[in-house]
């Protein structure tokens, strides 16, 4: 489903963002968040790697090369990581839990091991939704959120957890309650979009993971002109992010902005066109949307030549579900298009 992305989310992208967790060495953590959101998943990947083999598997370099799996993961479209991430968040919840069985630790380590173990939850139920096993989704989305909110009980200035909390009480409200035929659900949109505000209050790069959810957020609840100022501000922060420039398309998709939202996509194509780690599928995508753009705005032949040139390359995309729906319908534009010249 398309919005398997964003619901549940909010108990993944907490796991990106804890850098104040480790305020007496977070350059790394600092360096690892950049990397991901500029899509450089190998070189995030390698680093961790090494330093979990350098620190006896201590949990916060494991905590973030979960991170970095589930964004390579979902840049991808694939689960070939599925194994070792999994492993991670389940290595991750067992060494909590041993944490907070211990006695007499302070407040501070309380709050830590709580953030850890909620987001490790969080993950899993953002990967179980995203396969469709929407109860066990829900089951380990609810342990996650216990934790979250007992990590700000502990530590109110703990901002990356409202993240978390913020984004979950916003999808819940919105698409849970109707995948699963919840409808009693109690409306917590705005409490969700303050919650996710507070988390901006972080001067890490944790406060821009934060920002990229609030436009997905804020574009659902139909608050364009807001989503467009963090749109504007995520992309000057992060110029190279695909990331981020497909939020800051995606405003003027929303907003029918068309002649905006084609300049935005060309430059995301020439993002992906010249990245290392691009998904090839991400270009045909963002083509895909060019040439229907130019459709509606009834240039029929600029939208002709960006539909030409999806065919012309077809044979060179992954063959995927989503990517034949894409060609179909870049096949049936070609069509609509070259029948009209008669």
């Amino acid at each position: 489903m398309k919005f398997a992305l964003n619901v549940l989310l909010a108990l993944s992208v907490t796991l990106s963002s804890a850098a104040r967790l480790q305020a007496s060495d977070d350059a790394w953590i600092e360096k690892v968040m950049a990397w991901t959101i500029d899509g450089y998943f190998q070189k995030a990947e390698d680093f961790l790697n090494e330093r979990i083999a350098r620190t006896d598997s201590a949990i916060s370099p494991c905590f973030y090369l979960a991170s970095v799996l589930n964004s390579k993961m979902t840049h991808f479209e694939n689960i070939d990581d599925a194994g070792k991430f999994e492993h991670l968040l389940t290595y991750i919840i067992k060494k909590s839990n041993e944490r907070l069985e211990q006695k007499d630790l302070s407040d501070s380590a309380l709050a830590k091991y709580y953030f850890y173990r909620g987001s490790a939850y969080g993950y899993l139920a953002y990967f179980q939704g995203q396969n469709g096993r929407w109860v066990k989704a829900l089951e380990n989305g609810i342990k996650a959120i216990k934790d979250l909110t007992a990590c700000t009980e502990i530590d109110s200035a703990m901002y990356e957890a409202y993240l978390g909390l913020g984004t979950y009480k916003y999808w819940r409200s919105t698409k849970l309650k109707f995948v699963l035929w919840l409808p009693f659900l109690a409306d917590q949109r705005e409490e969700g979009i303050a919650d996710i505000k507070r988390a901006l209050r972080s001067s890490s790069n944790s406060r821009y993971m934060a920002m990229h959810q609030l436009i997905y957020i804020l574009i659902d609840y139909k608050h364009y002109d807001e989503a467009l100022q963090y749109a504007r501000e995520a992309i000057a922060r992060f110029p190279e992010s695909q990331f981020m420039w497909w939020a800051y398309a995606h405003v003027y998709y929303k907003r029918h902005g068309y002649p905006q939202a084609v300049k935005a996509y060309q430059h995301l194509l020439k993002l992906i066109e010249r990245h290392p780690e691009s998904n090839p599928s991400h270009w045909l995508d963002c083509q895909l949307r060019i040439a229907e753009l130019y459709r509606r705005m009834g240039q029929n032949d600029l939208a002709r030549r960006a539909a030409e040139k999806i065919w012309q390359k077809r044979s060179e995309f992954p063959e995927t579900e989503k990517n034949r729906k894409r060609l179909a319908r870049a096949e049936r534009l070609l069509q609509e298009l070259n029948e009209g010249q008669y």
